[in-house]
């Protein structure tokens, strides 16, 4: 796996506060490619940004889409937390069976 720490770190939200989806985002993303030739490429963990979709992907005219949203925080003491990554995991495959997509 390949990691590129990002040099734009963001202010963090207090760790008592209601975080929501879309508006309080991670540093970093997982990005895993995929091909028909190659299937799927080596993931790599890249800083958070915007991407290009052509607009002729499948999931702009019939919702052909799965999304995971894994989490991982840290904790009072300061430790990495992950919540159920082996169920978030088994849901995506599940996921992408079930809508014949490529299952990693």
């Amino acid at each position: 796996m390949t990691i590129e720490l990002t040099k734009n770190k963001k202010q963090k939200p207090p760790f008592d506060s209601t975080l929501k989806f879309g508006v309080a985002t991670t540093d970093h993303m997982l990005e895993i490619n995929w091909s028909a030739q190659n299937g799927w490429e080596k993931p790599k963990i890249v800083p958070y940004h915007t991407f290009q979709m052509d607009p002729c992907n499948s999931t702009l005219h019939y919702a052909i889409e799965c999304f995971e949203g894994f989490k991982a925080f840290i904790d009072p003491q300061g430790k990495a937390r992950m919540f159920r990554p082996d169920k978030n995991m088994e849901r995506f495959r599940s996921s992408s069976r079930r809508m014949g997509l490529p299952v990693i």
